[in-house]
């Protein structure tokens, strides 16, 4: 994106363009009034079908800008690159990685499970071994409320799953969310949940906007330019909140997942060493 274009100086005032058309839309709203149509059923599903059309593409133009100025970003970059420079660091271990996973996890799925069997006042060795199997539970000194809070901790942490820790999870962006490491959604994740939210959001619109027409007060024949101006409106706000909201997301969670995933890389480096030493 060029400095000083038309898309930089929207992206860097779109705070200020959201108002803008709100208010717009607010004063707009004083020269109609809104009653039914009276269109049929197919009617309403034709103008709604072009006003669902007509959002979907602006939203999703809107969303790519976000994305794109994300990617653009120099906080997103400069993390980009130093997450590179950690996978190709430890490229020459990389087979060690495997095992590193095994024991993270293990290690998470007992802190896990200690946080639930604590809140009942239970410790994690008299409740698993070593192997992380379940031990026999002894409930031989507590009274009968305390032994049903006891059980239903005992049973939760027994069930607790946890999606593990994987060296593909660490070494490449497009990756699920990972409990309890949670890496968060990659790109492609987020446009497919914001698509479908998207969806969902211009269906009723559409409905809306098929269903209801308007007459001017003054029963002046710009009615309807007015009210699909008024749709248009309210779709670019719609589309700059989205705008901004995927570049928030990009330059924030999503590089904080990546963050996260250069902090467990470096911890990883340090197994490596440690295993070498005692090698």
């Amino acid at each position: 994106m060029k400095k000083g274009g038309i898309l930089e100086a929207l992206f860097k005032n779109a705070s200020y363009i959201v108002i803008v058309l709100i208010s717009l839309i607010y004063i707009a709203s004083s020269l109609i009034m809104i009653s039914k149509t009276g269109k049929s059923v197919l009617e309403i599903l034709g103008t709604g079908a072009l006003s669902l059309i007509v959002g979907m593409l602006i939203n999703s133009a809107f969303r790519g800008i976000g994305l794109r100025r994300g990617e653009a970003d120099e906080r997103t970059l400069s993390t980009s690159e130093l997450h590179a420079s950690v996978v190709e660091e430890i490229s020459p271990y990389i087979d060690k990685l495997d095992e590193f996973c095994e024991l993270e996890n293990a290690r998470a799925l007992k802190i896990i499970r200690s946080r639930i069997l604590m809140r009942a006042g239970l410790k994690y060795e008299n409740c698993f071994d070593e192997s992380a199997m379940a031990r026999e539970l002894d409930l031989s000194c507590a009274d009968k409320t305390k032994t049903k809070q006891m059980i239903k901790a005992y049973k939760k942490a027994q069930s607790i799953k946890i999606k593990p820790l994987t060296p593909f999870a660490l070494t490449c962006d497009s990756v699920d969310s990972s409990n309890p490491y949670d890496l968060g959604k990659s790109k492609r994740e987020f446009e497919r949940q914001k698509g479908m939210g998207d969806i969902a959001t211009r269906i009723i619109m559409a409905l809306i906007f098929g269903y209801f027409g308007v007459t001017l007060v003054s029963e002046v024949n710009v009615s309807t330019i007015i009210w699909n101006s008024l749709q248009i409106i309210m779709y670019l706000t719609s589309g700059v909140i989205g705008m901004y909201s995927s570049y928030m997301w990009l330059v924030d969670e999503h590089r904080a997942s990546v963050i996260k995933k250069i902090d467990i890389l470096q911890k990883f480096k340090l197994y490596v060493d440690k295993t070498q030493k005692q090698d």
